[in-house]
């Protein structure tokens, strides 16, 4: 029995084989797993081995009588330039040629060859080995092309991230992305959060170094809504306009068979979509997306970025017009003035091409125009409309804003004679106060133009302000009516009641001079008389209130209150006749300046009057003093009048100042009740304050003590 040859190590560590005289070459022709080959210098094949057979996909048998060089070699130039360098005397290491196999197919080699020699050493062929490596460069030619497209990917980044919004973003970006999927069309649609619209943005045919925006669509049945719901990408191998996208009105789809559109994605939502398009059919496959999506990814959260700056920036550039307009509005006189200073601050944020104002009639049930600006101003204005006709009338019903996209098609529509039928797009927004509708704004933008959800976001606050200016305008002409009523009864009551008033003093003057009467009937006519005169003193006080009530600041001059009291309590003292009055003053050396006007002497009077009044001693005593005080870090002189009549109980203190409160309920005691009253609405308009304390303190009925405070004018506040 032969035993197996094991290879074993003697002590000077050769192994068996090494000691074997020679080894079988056959054996390794025929197992070795890289092809060996034996060719003639033509390339004819004269030996090869299994391996080189299972290679190419031969059998050995076909092998025999085949050239390499021209039956099997991929290009006979490669092969050329392998035999040239095995001319120049030097052996050749893995050198790649490709190989044809019989179905067509290429397989690539590396070649390890040699000249063959005859035993005169002449070359008579080429000797070498093949190894197969189609599955080595198809790893270096799928890392070659990853690492090709994340540079151009990496460059598209780039591009996008320096571009300040999508016009600049697109521009330059068509060449790179050429070179990872062809197309003939590039877009980009865009929608705001909530939006209505989606934005089609294209590169500009004429300079592709520019972009330009195509306008908006509508986003139902848009490419954008197709990904949102759908969340995958749309791919339309041939005849891409028979799909009916609404982008598709904008972009030019006669030369668009395959479509491809993948999503831009960015924080969890669709925030619009890449587009490629190309005449040929069968252009874009699922391969084809997955690239474009990665493109897509890279853009997605510029262009979301992009969208949320220029919302901010919208945001403040609103928040500046609001501001001016409610400073403009501030001014406005008339509501004309209203409506164009919202006018032109919308515009500068909200751009139209027409702008009408329309307030609603609830009684009468119209909706008429009040202001117009745009092209068609005078028809705008002409047309009145009924509550049960037209968008305008809806929104007033409705009290809720309103898009229309195209108003031609819109049934709601009313006519407006002298206008053209054209396709506009209309906002209208209610104009509301607590409530209640008082009139509708209505925006218009030409043909191809649409309103967003900004639109009227913006066009609400605007709406808003309005609203809020035009209700106080309209308070303000009730308060001037009022006002002309009031100065009309005012007439009535100062001129003609007066007049009928004197007239009737007269008469009963006149019947009591004659000496006639006696009796009762002259007792009679006394009371009257008397009744007359309080009548006019009231007349009097009433035509007093209402000049305080028109006075103006500006109108008031500085007064020296020494020289105010000095006057007054002269003129009091001397002018009762059936009390002896005696007031003491106590004045300061230097002059007590305060703004005021010629009143400032009523003021006094009405306090010294009813202090001398009320008092019901034949001899009235009463202290007149002037001092000046600060009171929470502002000047006043302080002017305190007491006196030692039968004083004010502290429960009657606070209601002391009203309208018709009198101090003592007599009858022996006359007066309208508006003294007071008067000297009240006097401090207020100095700027003052006025009160009543007890001149002895916690007791009432030792008499009053009436306090006012006038600020000092500004020079003396300044020196103290």
């Amino acid at each position: 029995m032969r035993s197996v040859l094991r290879p074993r190590f003697d002590p000077r560590g050769m192994s068996a084989i090494q000691k074997m005289p020679e080894i079988e070459t056959g054996f390794l022709f025929r197992e070795l797993l890289d092809g060996i080959f034996v060719i003639t210098k033509e390339g004819e094949i004269i030996h090869t081995n299994p391996a080189f057979a299972r290679m190419l996909g031969y059998s050995e048998e076909e092998l025999r009588g085949m050239n390499l060089a021209s039956d099997i070699a991929d290009r006979q130039l490669e092969w050329q330039a392998l035999t040239s360098l095995l001319d120049q005397g030097s052996s050749v290491m893995d050198y790649e040629i490709k190989l044809r196999r019989p179905d067509g197919s290429k397989t690539v080699m590396s070649v390890s060859a040699t000249l063959y020699r005859d035993s005169r050493g002449v070359p008579v062929g080429i000797a070498g080995i093949m190894r197969d490596i189609s599955t080595r460069k198809a790893v270096e030619n799928e890392l070659r092309e990853k690492a090709f497209r994340t540079d151009i990917v990496n460059r598209i980044a780039k591009i996008a991230g320096g571009g300040k919004n999508l016009e600049g973003m697109l521009r330059g970006l068509g060449d790179d992305l050429r070179k990872l999927v062809p197309f003939e069309q590039l877009s980009v649609g865009s929608t705001e959060e909530k939006g209505r619209h989606v934005e089609v943005l294209s590169p500009n045919p004429e300079d592709p170094s520019r972009a330009r925006s195509l306008g908006k669509v509508p986003f139902e049945g848009s490419l954008v809504e197709k990904l949102k719901y759908g969340k995958s990408a749309v791919i339309v191998e041939k005849d891409a306009t028979r799909k009916l996208f609404s982008e598709f009105a904008l972009l030019d789809s006669s030369r668009m068979s395959s479509l491809l559109a993948v999503p831009l994605k960015s924080r969890g939502r669709i925030v619009g979509s890449l587009n490629i398009a190309h005449s040929k059919k069968g252009e874009y496959n699922w391969e084809t997306a997955e690239t474009l999506q990665t493109v897509a990814d890279q853009l997605a959260g510029i262009i979301d970025n992009m969208m949320l700056l220029k919302s901010l920036e919208n945001k403040v550039r609103l928040h500046e017009m609001l501001l001016d307009s409610g400073v403009e509005l501030q001014k406005a006189i008339t509501t004309q003035q209203i409506y164009a200073a919202i006018a032109s601050h919308m515009k500068e944020v909200v751009q139209y091409c027409d702008l009408s104002f329309y307030l609603v009639d609830w009684r009468q049930r119209l909706v008429y125009p009040v202001y117009a600006v745009g092209s068609y101003t005078d028809e705008t204005m002409a047309a009145s409309g009924g509550l049960d006709e037209g968008i305008v009338a809806y929104v007033a019903k409705s009290g809720k804003a309103e898009f229309v996209d195209d108003v031609d098609a819109d049934p709601r529509g009313a006519d407006v004679p002298g206008t053209p039928a054209e396709h506009h797009a209309m906002l209208a927004i209610p104009l509301v106060v607590g409530g209640s509708v008082l009139g509708v704004l209505e925006l218009y933008r030409k043909q191809g133009e649409v309103f967003t959800v900004g639109d009227l976001e913006a066009g609400l606050l605007f709406a808003q302000q309005a609203s809020v200016a035009l209700s106080n305008a309209q308070v303000i002409l009730r308060l001037q009516e009022a006002n002309r009523e009031i100065e009309l009864l005012n007439d009535l009551m100062f001129h003609d009641i007066n007049n009928y008033n004197f007239a009737t003093l007269n008469y009963i003057e006149k019947v009591l001079s004659t000496g006639d009467v006696t009796g009762e009937n002259r007792d009679e006519l006394n009371k009257a008389l008397g009744l007359m005169r309080q009548n006019s003193k009231l007349i009097e006080n009433v035509k007093k209130l209402t000049k305080i009530g028109v006075m103006d600041v500006e109108d008031f001059s500085p007064f020296d209150l020494c020289e105010v009291l000095a006057k007054t309590t002269s003129a009091l003292a001397h002018s009762v006749s059936n009390k002896n009055v005696s007031i003491k003053l106590d004045l300061p050396d230097s002059k007590a300046i305060v703004k005021a006007n010629s009143l400032i002497e009523e003021l006094f009077v009405n306090l010294l009057t009813n202090a001398i009044k009320y008092d019901p001693h034949e001899e009235v005593e009463i202290d007149v003093a002037c001092s000046k005080v600060l009171d929470e870090g502002v000047v006043f002189w302080k002017v305190a009048i007491a006196d030692r009549g039968h004083g004010i109980p502290e429960e009657m203190k606070h209601r002391l100042f009203q309208k018709y409160v009198r101090l003592k309920p007599e009858t022996s005691v006359s007066g309208t009740g508006l003294g007071l009253s008067i000297v009240r609405a006097l401090t207020d308009k100095f700027n003052g304050r006025v009160w009543v304390e007890d001149r002895v303190h916690g007791r009432s009925d030792q008499g009053a003590t009436f306090c006012v405070e006038l600020p000092a004018a500004k020079d003396e506040a300044q020196q103290a």
